[in-house]
């Protein structure tokens, strides 16, 4: 009886050695992962502040052409002096003899 507990006992050490390797195996490939999951991580971070970079860049270059745009009253004078040019045009084109029954509009 004592031989058949002590086998018993074997048995069920031999079990949980093994179940001990597997648990460990699966906490070796668990901490591998973790490690690339950080390597990863790493990685997305530095790509992340490269575009969060690029992007403040972007905002400024935004911030800038609306800067050098022109204002709404140097945009009226333009508009005033293409109109004055358009006048002398039409002026020029009735003295030729195409356009001189071009009637004003």
């Amino acid at each position: 009886m004592r031989e058949a507990d002590i086998n018993r006992i074997k048995r069920v050490l031999e079990g949980r050695d093994s179940e001990l390797l597997l648990k460990t195996t699966e906490l070796t490939s668990a901490n591998k992962r973790v490690a690339e999951i950080e390597a990863e991580l790493e990685m997305k971070s530095g790509e992340n502040n490269r575009l969060r970079r690029s992007c403040t860049d972007m905002e400024q270059a935004m911030k800038d052409l609306y800067k050098s745009r022109k204002g709404q009253g140097s945009l009226n004078i333009e508009l005033d002096s293409l109109k004055d040019d358009n006048e002398r045009l039409l002026k020029l084109l009735k003295n030729t003899v195409e356009y001189a029954d071009m009637e004003d509009n």
